[in-house]
Formats: C-alpha cells, sequence, structure tokens
C-alpha cells in the first residue's frame, strides 16, 4: 500500500463513493434516495424538514359545478388543533395553503385532514369521492397546467392550485381556473401594494 499511487488511491474511492451514491438513486426512487445523497453533498434533500419557509398558496377545489369547502372548523390548524404543524390551513380560510417546511406535499396535507388524493380520485373525510371514470374525470392543475401525481406536489410561492371534477371541458376549467385567488402574495407580503397581510393565527412568524 505504501508505494499506491495517491492520485490513484482518491480515483478509486472517489469512484466507489459515487458509485454507491448512484445505485441508492437509481434503486429508490424516493426521499430516502435523496437524503442520502443531500448527506454526501450531492443533491441538495428536498424532503428536510429542518429548514424554516413559509411558502403560500391559492388553492380552489370544484366537483360537479359545486365548490367543495374546507372552512369547517375540523380542516383548520390553531393553537388547540394542530392538524399538520408545518402545513395547514386556518383562520378558516380554505383560499390559501401554508407550508412552513420542506418536503411538505400536496398529499400530506390532504391526508392531514382526513382527505385522501391519488392521481385520478379524491376521497373526504365524510367518504365521498369523486373519481375519473367514463364520465367524468378528477384533476389538478397549478397555475394553469395540469399535473400528474397531484399527492407528491410539493407547493411553491403563489402558485394558484384547482382541484377538478368533472367533464373534461377546457372552457369550464378555465372558467374554474380564473376562479382561483392570488392573496396568497398578501400572506407572504410580497405584494405590499396590496396591503399588508391581515391578521392570523399563523402569520409571517408562524406559532402553530
Amino acid at each position: 500500500m505504501k508505494n499506491l499511487n495517491t492520485p490513484l488511491l482518491s480515483f478509486v474511492i472517489g469512484s466507489l463513493l459515487g458509485g454507491s451514491a448512484l445505485f441508492a438513486y437509481s434503486h429508490f426512487d424516493s426521499h430516502v434516495a435523496q437524503d442520502f445523497l443531500a448527506k454526501y453533498g450531492i443533491l441538495e434533500s428536498s424532503h428536510s424538514h429542518d429548514s424554516e419557509v413559509h411558502v403560500h398558496s391559492d388553492f380552489l377545489f370544484y366537483a360537479l359545478e359545486e365548490r367543495i369547502r374546507f372552512t369547517d372548523d375540523r380542516y383548520q390548524s390553531t393553537a388547540k388543533q394542530v392538524l399538520l404543524k408545518d402545513m395547514h390551513f386556518h383562520d378558516n380560510n380554505d383560499e390559501v395553503i401554508h407550508r412552513h417546511a420542506n418536503g411538505l406535499t400536496l398529499g400530506d396535507f390532504f391526508t392531514s385532514l382526513g382527505v385522501t388524493v391519488t392521481n385520478d380520485c379524491l376521497t373526504l373525510d365524510t367518504g365521498r369521492a369523486y373519481c375519473t371514470d367514463e364520465t367524468n374525470s378528477f384533476l389538478v392543475y397549478v397555475n394553469g397546467e395540469k399535473i400528474e401525481n397531484p399527492a407528491n406536489h410539493i407547493n411553491q410561492q403563489n402558485e394558484r392550485i384547482l382541484f377538478y371534477y368533472g367533464p373534461a371541458d377546457q372552457t369550464v376549467i378555465e372558467t374554474y381556473q380564473d376562479e382561483v385567488t392570488t392573496d396568497s402574495c398578501i400572506y407572504s407580503g410580497l405584494c405590499p401594494e396590496r396591503g399588508t397581510p391581515p391578521p392570523e393565527a399563523c402569520g409571517l412568524t408562524c406559532e402553530v
């Protein structure tokens, strides 16, 4: 070993580490692989909940021309009822989703409300299901673009998210897209010309 060329040794060790990282990433299509790579500084982890953030996104859900609301107390996080500490609705407002940690998904969020979201179905805590069939489709749009696997989507600042269930009529869908608010920027303090963030149980300095 004494005569082993140092650059050669470094190359061999680097190759082994790189191979291990690629093996982990290729064999685990999940947050586990991302965290593994992040540990060695190869990739920033998208599932880390260590960093504090304050992301707001606008949200709306229409099903068969009926607006589905989540303003009821059972869907709202408060100091006395924390459904999901780092992602929630509050103040009986279901038009803005608040996220306070990295990596949390829409699936995580709706699960905390007792709601199940898949690629083609949404099931409320009441058991009412809105699932794609021969007549109607469950679709999710972000900033006007349809997305797949909505449960895995990590909402971003000022995104406008539409959940839709009904006939795949683009004209109707676009009408509902126009109804999604743009209030998230107010809560984030990013459009001061529209006023200061409203008093809230969990505002720019969230305590929930």
